[in-house]
């Protein structure tokens, strides 16, 4: 088995002073696996940022609408709840893996309490995020002792979008 792995050196994105990309693809023929990691510190921009770079990279990786735009809600709202709830820089990596058919999203910060669905009231904001993630996701949960929350997304075109409310406790491999 042949293994080709390319990545570039961490990078400003954009003009915002706190997020770096680092992108990677490794590939297999005739089947590939892409990865794509950003750090970025915890300010609110931030979120919007990673929504339009997981748009970007998902395009790059054709990757059908109807799952690029599950993951994007579901980017933003892991990435939103590790800049509210979490602590330290927030980690997002994508790795879509063709032979699987999944696109597997983590996003780690530095506190050590887990994410966890909560019940939203009809007047509140929030309370609403994890539910959504566990609505668009094959599966999702929580690792690294409650640092990294992630989410599995199916990425074959005729898959219909994934409604399953079952929580994992361990993360598949990533």
């Amino acid at each position: 088995m042949t293994t080709h792995r390319t990545a570039t050196s961490p990078r400003p994105l954009g003009d915002d002073g706190g997020a770096h990309a680092v992108g990677a693809s490794t590939a297999r023929c005739p089947l590939a696996s892409h990865v794509f990691e950003m750090a970025m510190e915890p300010v609110d921009v931030h979120v919007a940022q990673a929504r339009r770079t997981t748009a970007t990279v998902l395009k790059h990786w054709s990757l059908p609408e109807t799952q690029a735009e599950d993951a994007r809600l579901v980017v933003s709202e892991l990435v939103s709840n590790a800049i509210i709830h979490g602590s330290g820089d927030v980690r997002l990596r994508l790795r879509h893996d063709e032979h699987e058919h999944e696109l597997r999203i983590r996003v780690t910060d530095d506190s050590t309490a887990p994410a966890r669905r909560r019940r939203a009231s009809a007047a509140g904001l929030g309370g609403r995020g994890l539910h959504l993630v566990a609505c668009l996701s094959l599966r999702w949960g929580v690792a690294d002792g409650g640092r990294t929350t992630y989410a599995v997304i199916p990425t074959l075109p005729e898959a219909p979008p994934c409604r399953r409310k079952t929580q994992s406790s361990t993360e598949p491999t990533c």
